[in-house]
């Protein structure tokens, strides 16, 4: 065990008093009935015009300065009504109080019978707000105060409590009409209420007195603990070389927590008794040694064989069953949450049992989830269990790259944009040292970028190699962005996914190295992802005011690497997929290739002519030629007035092909199969007499003659006949080849009227023969 590890286990450990300098929470309450006196009844939610009521007979609510009562609104504007002006009446709602001021005196870590006396109504408009005070003693045995805001709509007005160093920013706004949201605070803390940004915030402002004899409660005061934490976290910060103890430290520490806490109720102000006080002492103490401290789930899963406990050799339904050996582990750390109450962008961290204080945390303890799967097949009994645990989270903050490498791509490319963002927003320069972080964490996501091939694929597929890019542009990282497309894009790391952000950060470099590097990139990519390369090379041209010259050889390389053929595997060399031209490549390429090189535009409308099984003339040419002669820019350029006129040749002459409707019942037929059965079927294609064939056999025969219908396309339709046995195949001609040249010759006619504007006569029409 750390050193490290051990002491600060022990230390919190000695930190048992619960509570904290605040507490708060929502109650799912029944609201009361509440008057005002000069106003009569309140609706809830408060209604904006009865808001308006109440400010009429409220008073400016004053402040103390010393012995003092004071009305300033430069201090504190809002109104109140004293609590003799305020009846509220419901047992539900006395029933809900007494729930708050329960959770309230629990998190604050009182004991001992504690009752709320109502102080006063307050209404704050827009623009209202009280700048950061004390509460003084308003009656015999205060020691906090209790805030109760009411359903109502308004924005802002955040409640800002402070104490010792440490502040908590609390938002006591719901949007669920029958929530009520409580804040309490010992009386000593300095707090206030941030502007109500727009609408009318209500609250009740209640004493927590305490009954009975004795000093007063006052807030915990972990100061001692806290220099020794402290002390421990700077000993941690330091270099290897520096530090007193012998064995590596671990890279984060995690502090499991003793209650459970779900996603859903996760947070620094949620945490109970021990757990409040042990984040109390930690959060200063991270923020002296600089260190980042998180909430987070901590979760172990574990699977592997489960053993049989029952007593016969038969096994039913209701076996049961123990764990046995455990196979695989795997342990994360995810739903982070800040000091403040935000969600920084971390993914899911693994982390190591020696990171943990203490490492035996997770002993002894029962799962959260166990499941067991009987045997099936040649697989024995199995099991899977997991145990989930709150915990503080910390690490250095010059550890941050290391931990966050450990997370993957996952964890690190996020993090690097919200870095980015936050340097931009600064408005600082390339030397600040946010801009200096974020660098550093981009050297080190380029340095751990996927080697393998699926890892690659991965990483653009989802999303993380535009992103990466991205967060560098907005970085203006260009030593990371030229390395990164030199090592990574540049040899296969590359999708095109990634042309969007591609065609940003190669603008950032000087444009003859912007051109090398887009050569490398088609030159390796372009065999297996032309359509992507040439859709990047179109961003490129499109967007970028470099020199033809700096583009020509990309836009050669593209050239060169063009398919011939059909994909005839699915996976190329270099194990990406091998993708088929598509119109908009035809598209990209021509468009791309005229502002570069025209001579090279033409050489690529040559080769896609040239290469029907590739580029078809129907799937791909004809479509691209149609979007091409829609551009005003493109429907000029040389290559493509010739493309067009291929096409327009290639529908002149199919729509000038006779097309007349079967004159009797013969039907094409080129069955390959010369089984005895397909020869049948061959003969009933040819005979100009017949139009049903009725096939009655095996099924194993029946399914043969209809594959090898549907292998040829024969213009059959076909249905089974289930009466008698062996079952009845009956096969009717229909007139589907030429029902498909007629819908063909529809679609010539309007595809030749949007290339040249011809109209021709004569449209035939389906019958029966």
């Amino acid at each position: 065990m750390s050193s490290l590890t051990h002491a600060l286990a022990v230390l919190l450990g000695q930190v048992r008093r619960p509570g904290d300098f605040y507490a708060t929470g929502t109650l799912d309450v029944h609201l009361p009935r509440l008057e005002v006196e000069g106003v009569g009844a309140i609706a809830l939610p408060l209604l904006p015009a009865q808001a308006e009521q109440i400010i009429a007979v409220a008073d400016r609510a004053p402040y103390g300065r010393g012995t003092e009562t004071l009305v300033d609104t430069d201090v504190r504007r809002t109104w109140q009504v004293g609590a003799e002006r305020v009846r509220i009446a419901g047992k539900a709602w006395d029933e809900g109080l007494a729930a708050m001021v329960e959770q309230a005196v629990a998190g604050l870590g009182v004991t001992g019978p504690v009752r709320a006396e109502l102080y006063k109504l307050l209404v704050y408009d827009t623009g209202s707000f009280f700048v950061r005070h004390r509460d003084s003693e308003k009656a015999p045995g205060m020691f906090a105060t209790l805030v109760v805001v009411l359903p109502s709509e308004y924005s802002g007005g955040e409640l800002v409590v402070r104490h010792q160093g440490r502040e908590v920013r609390l938002d006591l706004r719901r949007d669920e009409p029958s929530e009520a949201a409580f804040a309490a605070f010992y009386a000593d803390c300095v707090h206030e209420v941030r502007p109500i940004a727009s609408g009318y915030r209500l609250a009740l402002i209640y004493n927590l007195v305490r009954a009975g004899k004795g000093p007063l409660p006052k807030p915990p005061d972990y100061a001692a603990e806290q220099q020794q934490a402290t002390a421990l976290l700077r000993g941690w910060t330091l270099e290897p070389a520096a530090r007193a103890e012998a064995e590596p430290a671990p890279v984060k520490l995690i502090y499991p927590l003793e209650h459970a806490y779900t996603p859903a109720e996760l947070g620094f102000a949620a945490l109970k008794g021990a757990d409040a006080a042990a984040a109390g002492v930690m959060v200063e103490a991270a923020r002296q040694a600089d260190c980042e401290l998180y909430l987070a789930l901590v979760a172990v899963a574990e699977s592997g064989y489960a053993e049989h406990t029952g007593g016969g050799y038969w096994r039913d339904a209701d076996d049961e069953f123990e764990v046995g050996e455990v196979d695989e582990t795997s342990r994360t750390v995810a739903e982070w949450r800040h000091p403040d109450g935000s969600r920084p962008p971390l993914g899911p961290l693994p982390f190591d049992p020696d990171e943990l204080s203490p490492p035996d945390a997770f002993d002894g303890l029962e799962p959260d989830e166990l499941d067991f799967q009987e045997a099936t097949g040649n697989e024995g009994a199995s099991f899977d269990r997991l145990y989930q645990r709150a915990a503080l989270v910390l690490w250095p903050r010059s550890h941050r790259v290391a931990v966050l490498a450990q997370g993957g791509l996952e964890a690190t490319v996020p993090f690097l944009g919200e870095l980015a963002r936050q340097w931009q927003a600064s408005g600082a320069g390339r030397e600040a040292p946010a801009w200096r972080e974020a660098h550093a964490l981009a050297v080190q996501i380029r340095r751990d970028w996927p080697a393998t091939v699926w890892g690659r694929q991965h990483a653009s597929g989802a999303g993380q190699a535009a992103a990466f890019l991205a967060h560098l542009g907005m970085l203006d990282d260009r030593e990371v962005i030229d390395a990164f497309l030199a090592e990574q894009t540049a040899t296969g790391a590359y999708s095109q996914h990634d042309n969007e952000a591609l065609a940003t950060v190669l603008g950032r470099l000087p444009p003859a190295r912007a051109g090398e590097l887009l050569t490398a990139i088609v030159t390796h990519n372009a065999p297996a992802q032309s359509v992507a390369c040439a859709d990047l090379l179109a961003r490129r041209t499109a967007a970028s005011a470099a020199p033809a010259e700096d583009l020509g050889a990309a836009a050669l390389a593209l050239v060169e690497a063009l398919p011939v053929d059909r994909p005839s595997a699915s996976v190329a060399a270099d194990g990406h997929r091998l993708e088929a031209p598509t119109p908009g490549m035809v598209v990209d390429l021509l468009g791309a290739l005229a502002r570069v090189a025209p001579a090279l535009a033409d050489r690529a409308r040559v080769h896609v002519l040239s290469h029907p099984a590739a580029f078809d003339m129907d799937g791909v040419l004809v479509p691209a030629a149609l979007r091409l002669h829609e551009s005003a820019e493109r429907c000029t350029l040389p290559c493509v007035q010739a493309l067009r006129a291929a096409v327009l040749a290639h529908l002149r002459q199919r729509i000038a092909e006779p097309l007349e409707p079967p004159a009797d019942w013969r039907r094409p037929s080129a069955i390959a199969c010369t089984c005895a059965h397909c020869r049948e079927l061959s003969r009933f294609l040819d005979d100009p007499t017949q139009p049903v064939w009725s096939f009655r056999a095996a099924e194993a025969e029946r399914r043969h003659v209809e594959e090898s219908i549907q292998r040829s396309r024969c213009d059959v339709d076909r249905v089974t006949e289930r009466r008698g046995r062996p079952y009845t195949l009956r096969c009717t001609k229909n007139q589907a080849s030429y029902q498909g040249r007629v819908r063909q010759r529809q679609q010539d006619l309007a595809h030749l009227v949007s290339l040249d504007g011809e109209t021709q006569e004569g449209t035939p029409a389906g019958g029966d023969a």
